[in-house]
């Protein structure tokens, strides 16, 4: 369960939540990117993987989407209880600073209905004791190459980048850290199917796991999610 409370780093979750995260042995990171105004599909993620997931990462271009469901967690009781004690949204060239919240994400009392919930364009968190950086990647020029995004994985020693914009699921490592793209969950390109990604983090392994999952909508069996190698479908 999530308080939605949005700390001074900008993650959402109680302070102790996050403390936590950072403590925990082992992590898993639920981690999707550029919904672009499907938050259907998110939530459909959610209902299936909130559960074993202990920080929810969603890496840009669909900021509003993720802060649809978070308004909508005070209906959904079943996905409230579930949804990952952290959270933590990176905003991308097609999402805005802050978006109005129906929830007050910094529990000051303020005499009005709506609030404003912060997207920023980095954010740093610890899962497991890695330090792990989440970015959409438009400001690092990541269509053109990773120069830029490694350097500030080095300024920022980072263990692991979560980003998107190039809507193309990937893993790569350098020797000091591992760049993950969850792909698009709604529109992926170079013949990839929309994508997620689970991500396996341990305090004591330096190796990140990583489990990439095809979304596959069909009519007779509606949506399902399915594990899958992005290096041997894309074209």
């Amino acid at each position: 369960m999530n308080l939605l409370i949005q700390t001074k780093n900008l993650l959402i979750g109680s302070d102790e939540a996050v403390s936590h995260l950072e403590q925990k042995e082992n992590a898993v990171i639920l981690a999707l990117s550029d919904s672009h105004g499907n938050p259907s599909i998110i939530k459909k993620i959610l209902e299936e993987f909130s559960e074993r997931s202990d920080v929810f990462v969603f890496s840009g271009d669909g900021a509003q989407d993720i802060t649809d469901i978070l308004d909508s967690l005070k209906k959904d009781k079943k996905l409230a209880k579930n949804f990952p004690p952290v959270a933590v949204i990176a905003g991308g060239n097609g999402d805005d600073s802050s978006y109005p919240v129906s929830f007050n994400p910094t529990k000051e009392k303020i005499s009005k209905d709506e609030f404003i919930l912060q997207i920023p364009r980095t954010v740093n968190f610890t899962a497991a004791g890695k330090k792990i950086l989440v970015t959409h990647g438009h400001i690092f020029g990541v269509y053109y190459g990773m120069s830029e995004i490694e350097k500030q994985a080095s300024l920022d020693k980072a263990d692991v980048v979560i980003y998107g914009h190039s809507h193309i699921a990937s893993k790569s490592e350098t020797p000091s850290v591992t760049f993950i793209n969850p792909g698009s969950c709604t529109l992926p390109r170079r013949g990839l199917p929309p994508s997620f990604a689970l991500i396996e983090i341990s305090r004591e392994q330096k190796k990140i796991g990583c489990t990439f999952y095809e979304i596959k909508i069909s009519l007779s069996e509606g949506i399902s999610f399915i594990p899958f190698a992005p290096e041997m479908r894309q074209w």
